[in-house]
């Protein structure tokens, strides 16, 4: 949703854009209430990313086009190369603000030097003087906050700008990729592409700088020090030297380290996206064991480089943090092993200098190095994923078919011997296809599982690889195509259809009337505004083809590719779709068929017979029969039986047999007269009016961050409040000893200064008061000397030992607990009830196992780490400012209020939006896994463009918090740096004017550190909101670890099951079943008892509740009334000890990214024998190229659906069930494959209760008894003999709708089925 308030922050003045008081009608805002998102502020037109997304692009493509024209064979496109140029006029910006707050830091401590000086006794510095430098010390810090500002603001804002063109490009190359390159790309990777790699892009415009500004820095600080020590300079140079490459090798492991984690997250993502899309398979067959031990697997061995990058990160910190100490201890040391002298003076410049070179290798160089690292690392991931081949329409399909050229004879598709692969080594290739379409007609494509006719389509797509032969469609005609396995994305039934096409209301009608879909949105409460779901969730199979086949009709194009459509609903509905869309709306169109449905055959123009690839025959059916003995064959089978159930018809019946027509061919006309003219559509009824459903929107918690969740982080971790607290004395320990150690190297130093100090008097100073040092003989100076160095060295020796301690300990702590938590919500969420999963969108869980865990895996631990680290490290300052200087308390205290002032009206409005930006982070993920499913459809359909622009609409919702989030942080820090930078002025003039006798080695501590305590303050209120932000990831963590469960864990069963259960009998005792609490019952007051070893077929209308009462049998949702089996009610009995007696073949075959022997058996139960007979059973046996260990890829996309769910049956036939439900198992089966599927069950199963839901009629006729629904309640129950004994039934309707021949088959099977059944 878009906001209507506009920015302010164009109608600001430069004042209000420096310091940022733009925001401050949203912070004043946030204090009275939550922010929601429709109170943020439009994007900035700048901030929008498909401009930037364009430079990107059109800059990689350049470098592309160059290195084409190089003719280099090993030149490689650059990433950086083309960020540099379409960013590089505001990077040189960002550096000159930098610039300039550098060269203020390296004139500070000279300005603070002589301004110390004038408290030296016997001091020549007039009080003018004094004034000057400490107005000039007060000014600097001003200077300097001011110039970081404007870089930073800029860099921030540069850095979301380079992600969403990052994430753009990516997201315009997944709708270029080919076939081959999404089975390659796995859909958690490309995730993990747009949550972690391109992260890494967000500090590259301040990282780059901080590099060669590091370099800088040294160097000058080095030369200076130099100036003032010499040669002695040269040891500590070479110290300077190895720290820097130990931060570089550091940065190099931690690189190779994420390199090979990322590998792991990747895996892991990708098993989330599995899981969660085929969560009601997974819950069905009780595989949340091997799921849960397998995704545990794979983040134990991600969290193993995770602790390997902390260990490489905890010698970068060290190093880092004991920098200043070890610097110190080599120089005074070399100047103590000398003799040499020194004074104040130096100690105040080395001290700053060595400060800010700290903070440079701690956390700019050092981060810096890392962060590009880990840039590099990502940015040849997004390469390679950039380089990736692409779609490319094959040269061999053209547009140029002219209808008015007597050579093609008005020819709207020409396929002349194309040949065409998926991979150049792969088994199986379509080869010599043949053959041409006139608008009009009708193709149908037949054959068997796996022969090639969804190849063929995909072929006809451009999405195979042709190698030989050309497809020519007519000149500006559009191909349409609707898949196999319909692709519905999140959203209403309305946008499905138009699917970013302008809404016309009665083409709108006409489609959803020509594909049945006007009775199934009469019956939904919210009509064509239902939202559907991921993935259609709420929709049955039926339906969702339907409006798979609606959203192809509403587009109105010339040739249509229907991959088998008619599957997936029953007879009557089949019957609508043929008769008023493919032969109705579809009737002047090219429309190519893939279909199993055989009693169509007669209305196609052409029929195109495929076996393995290869082209049997083309031709009407009249032909084929004459000329093409396998397709008679092929169709022998259905033939026989026909005639063998019409043998008692009349003479004339059996004349017709004789005929070159079939029965199955005739066994019903459809229309005499087209349907589907004009007049007919305009007296079609418009829909009803309905209500309007809004979408779930994920929750958003208010207020701070509570206690408990600090708490629960803590107790995941195990070291419990005490090992914190034992944690906490090392920090504030460590802490104390390093500024022991510098308040000691600064009395060492005044007592140089105070020892040597009457070499460089003035004559007509004089002193009242003479130190016991000036007065030492040589030898107890020198053992005063020994004593200040072993003193110093003790105490940095022991500092960088309990830094080590303390940075180990904590991360290492942390990233346990990261593990826990990721483990305990991944637990959670697999108990979870389906209804969840029903009513969040993938994308909305998928984003806390990808950023959510990210931020607590790294920022989390960093955060919070730094957090303790300055907060001791401000306490021991403030502590030793307050001792030595007590006037600056009330200038402590002012500061305190102002801050705190700050906290509150900055804090509660900056935590919400962190929230919001959680959230806008959901519908990136979500339309980005629709999209990779999609990716064939959305390029059938040409809507590449409105699916671009629709991801850059959800990355501009996101810019559009975020950016109001930068602007609020950096509201705060401005005012943060205001208020130190006043405390500054404070301190240096209070002690200007009431200095006491305070050692000046002291004064020049207090103000040393003043200066870092500018930083320090600013950092630590940041890092506050930042730990709060971040905790805002536990939080959401948290929520899902509390979700609640479909049973309590550990819950065992109420009753004992004896080894024998169950037998099969089912007794449904005034069921009734609905998927939640508010929703309305599905199925309403079943009552009906299924003996034991009973063939049970089902049957109604889409929708009616067949797939409902499968779900309640499983215990899916909840339940009213009782469910026995074997007398024993299931809800007494645990879900895994109910569900895992109970074997299914689901309506959607589903399939994992692993072997296939792990796809059949994931607990690793049966023996490969048992498992290739299974295969045999179910005719898979000779397709298996690869054996057991053959790799399927996600979602089994190597495979043909019909060889997906025949994967699916060779599981339940594994099992050994007593109990079996069938839900249109074999509906994408040809009828022979279907015959010997049928035939191998009912001989495997014959001492089973087999319940089976079937569109094709045959499959359950001679079932020992009929189910027939219709709107949740039973209407019928008895043998199929029975019902069709009765005209009136209802299931006789059904029957009748088949058409006179194969009503008398039906009737015939049934009748011999009843006589079998009462002979046994």
């Amino acid at each position: 949703m878009t906001s209507k308030t506009p920015h302010p922050f164009l109608k600001c003045n430069a004042f209000q854009k420096v310091f940022h008081t733009w925001v401050t009608s949203l912070l004043r805002l946030g204090r009275k209430r939550p922010l929601e998102i429709d109170d943020v502020f439009d994007i900035l037109p700048d901030d929008q990313s498909q401009p930037w997304t364009d430079r990107i692009e059109k800059a990689w493509q350049d470098d592309l086009l160059f290195g084409n024209k190089s003719n280099k064979a090993n030149y490689r496109p650059s990433l950086l190369k083309a960020t540099a140029k379409a960013y590089g006029r505001q990077y040189v910006t960002i550096g000159v603000f930098l610039l300039i707050y550098t060269i203020c830091r390296f004139i500070q401590p000279f300005i603070l030097a002589r301004f110390i000086r004038y408290f030296a006794p016997c001091s020549n510095v007039p009080f003018r003087d004094a004034v000057l430098l400490a107005t000039l010390t007060s000014a600097f810090p001003w200077i300097m906050f001011l110039s970081r500002h404007m870089a930073f603001i800029r860099a921030f804002i540069a850095g979301m700008r380079l992600r969403c063109a990052y994430s753009g490009l990516v997201f315009r190359k997944i709708m270029k990729l080919s076939t081959r390159s999404l089975g390659i790309h796995s859909s958690g990777k490309i995730v993990n592409l747009l949550t972690n790699d391109v992260q890494a892009i967000e500090r590259l415009a301040l990282d780059g700088h901080f590099i060669w500004l590091g370099l800088l820095e040294t160097i000058v600080v080095l030369a200076i020090l130099w100036s003032r020590v010499g040669v002695t300079i040269l040891l500590a140079i070479i110290y300077t030297c190895f720290v820097l490459l130990l931060q570089m090798i550091c940065g190099k492991c931690i690189q190779l380290i994420w390199t090979k984690r990322v590998r792991q997250t990747d895996l892991r993502i990708k098993l989330m996206n599995e899981v969660v899309k085929s969560i009601h398979l997974v819950k069905m067959y009780v595989w949340e064991r091997p799921f849960r031990m397998k995704v545990e697997d794979v983040r134990r061995r991600e969290t193993f480089y995770v602790i390997c990058q902390s260990i490489a990160n905890t010698v970068k910190i060290v190093n880092g943090q004991a920098f200043p100490n070890a610097f110190f201890l080599v120089i005074f040391g070399l100047l103590w092993y000398q003799k040499a002298t020194f004074d104040t003076e130096f100690f105040t410049i080395a001290f700053v200098l060595i400060s800010y070179l700290r903070n440079t290798y701690l956390n700019n160089f050092s981060s810096a190095f890392t962060n590009l690292t880990q840039y590099w690392v990502a940015a040849k991931r997004i390469e390679d994923f950039l380089l990736s081949e692409e779609y490319d329409r094959s040269a061999a399909i053209t547009y140029d078919l002219n209808s008015e050229s007597t050579e093609n004879d008005g020819c709207a598709v020409d396929v002349r011997q194309v040949s065409s692969y998926w991979e150049t080594n792969a088994s199986f290739h379509l080869q010599d296809i043949t053959f041409s379409a006139r608008y009009g007609d009708l193709i149908m494509v037949i054959g068997s599982i796996a022969s090639g006719k969804s190849s063929l389509l995909m072929t006809l797509l451009g999405e195979m690889s042709i190698t030989h032969g050309t497809i020519a469609y007519h000149e500006n005609s559009h191909v349409c195509y609707v898949p196999q396995e319909p692709w519905i994305f999140s959203g209403t039934i309305k946008e499905n259809i138009l699917f970013g096409l302008e809404y016309d209301a009665q083409k709108f009608n006409r489609c959803i009337h020509a594909t049945a879909l006007h009775i199934d949105l009469e019956n939904l409460p919210y009509g064509d505004s239902t939202i559907v779901g991921d993935n259609g969730v709420i929709l049955s199979g039926g339906q969702k083809a339907r409006l798979s086949l609606a959203r192809a009709l509403y587009r109105d194009e010339d040739i249509y590719l229907l991959d088998d459509p008619l599957s997936a609903v029953d007879v009557e509905v089949g019957r609508h779709i043929v008769q008023k869309c493919i032969l109705g709306r579809l009737s002047s169109k090219v429309c190519i068929l893939v279909t199993h449905q055989i009693q169509f055959l007669k209305y196609a123009t052409k029929i195109i017979f495929l076996d393995k690839g290869v082209q049997i025959a083309t031709g009407t059916y009249t032909e084929l029969i004459k000329t093409c003995p396998e397709f008679t064959l092929w169709t022998e089978t259905t033939t026989q039986k026909l005639r063998a159930g019409s043998g008692s018809t009349n003479a004339s019946s059996s004349q017709l047999n004789l005929t070159t027509t079939p029965e199955y061919l005739t066994q019903f006309s459809l229309v005499t007269a087209l349907p589907g003219n004009e007049e007919e559509e305009k007296l079609l009824p418009p829909l009803a009016e309905k209500p309007v459903q809004k979408e779930t929107v994920e929750t958003k918690r208010t207020g701070s961050v509570g206690i408990s969740v600090f708490t629960r982080y803590i107790k995941a971790g195990g070291c419990g409040v005490f090992g914190l607290t034992c944690l906490f004395i090392i920090f504030a320990t460590t802490s104390a000893i390093i500024l022991i150690s510098n308040w000691w190297l600064g009395r060492w130093s005044n007592a140089e200064r105070i020892r040597y100090s009457s070499t460089n008097s003035t004559s007509n100073c004089s002193t009242t008061n003479v130190s016991a040092i000036a007065t030492m003989s040589d030898n107890e100076w020198f053992n005063k000397r020994d004593q200040y160095f072993y003193i110093l060295l003790t105490l940095s020796l022991s500092s960088v030992v309990l830094l080590f301690i303390r940075t180990m300990a904590y991360f290492v702590s942390c990233h346990i607990t990261s593990r826990s938590l990721h483990n305990q919500m991944f637990n959670a969420l697999l108990r979870a009830p389906v209804l969840f999963f029903d009513s969040n969108p993938i994308g909305r869980v998928v984003n806390r196992f990808s950023k959510d865990i990210s931020s607590i895996d790294e920022q989390l631990s960093d955060v919070t780490y730094n957090f303790v680290d300055v907060f001791f490290n401000i306490l021991s300052t403030i502590i030793f400012i307050a001792y030595m200087q007590p006037l600056s308390l009330i200038s402590i205290a002012c500061v305190g209020v102002v801050l705190e002032r700050v906290r509150r009206v900055y804090t509660p409005a900056v935590r919400d939006m962190k929230r919001l930006e959680s959230l806008s982070r959901s519908p990136i993920y979500s339309h980005l896994s629709a999209s990779i499913q999609g990716v064939l459809i959305i390029r059938a359909y040409r809507a590449q463009q409105t699916c671009v622009r629709d991801f850059a609409n959800c990355l501009d919702e996101h810019s559009r918090v975020y950016s109001v989030m930068l602007g609020m942080n950096r509201w705060s820090a401005m005012r943060i740096e205001c208020v130190v930078a006043a405390f500054i002025g404070f301190l240096a003039f209070s002690i200007l004017l009431m200095h006491r006798n305070i050692p000046i080695s002291d004064l020049s501590l207090i103000l040393a550190y003043s200066f870092t305590l500018v930083g320090s303050v600013q950092w630590i209120v940041r890092l506050t909101v930042d730990v709060m932000m971040q905790m805002t990831s536990v939080e959401r963590v948290i929520e899902y670890v509390d979700l609640k469960p479909e049973e309590a864990p550990n819950t065992q069963s109420s009753v004992t099951l004896s080894p024998e259960w169950p037998i099969g009998g089912i007794i449904f005792d005034n069921l009734s079943f609905r998927y939640s609490s508010t929703s309305s019952w599905v199925l309403k007051n079943i009552n009906i008892s299924i003996q034991p070893n009973e063939k049970i077929g089902i049957v109604g209308r889409t929708g009616a509740g067949k797939s409902s009462i499968i779900q309640s049998l499983f215990r899916m949702a909840e339940l009213s009334g009782r469910i026995l089996i074997d007398g024993v009610d299931t809800q007494l009995l645990s879900l895994y000890d109910l569900r895992r007696h109970i074997s299914i073949i689901p309506q959607d075959p589903v399939l994992f990214n692993d072997t296939l022997r792990i796809n059949l058996d994931p607990f690793g139960e049966y023996s490969d024998t048992e498992i290739w007979t299974a295969l045999e059973e179910v005719q898979l046996k000779l397709d298996v190229v690869g054996g057991l260990q053959q790799q399927i890829t996600e979602g089994g996309s190597n495979l043909s659906v019909g060889q997906r769910q025949l994967i699916c049956l060779a599981r339940a036939l594994l099992r050994k069930n007593k109990i079996l439900v069938i839900d249109e198992a074999t509906a994408n089966v040809d009828h022979k494959t279907d015959e010997l599927i049928q035939t191998s069950i009912r001989r495997k199963f014959v001492n089973c209760t087999v319940l089976t839901i079937a569109h094709r009629l045959r499959t359950i006729i001679d079932s020992d008894k009929i189910l027939v629904l219709s709107h949740g309640q039973v209407v019928e129950f008895a043998s199929p003999y029975e019902l069709l004994s009765d005209e009136q039934s209802q299931f006789s309707q059904i029957v009748s709708q088949t058409g006179d021949r194969e009503t008398a088959h039906l009737i015939q099977q049934a009748k011999k089925a009843s006589t079998v059944s009462r002979h046994t």
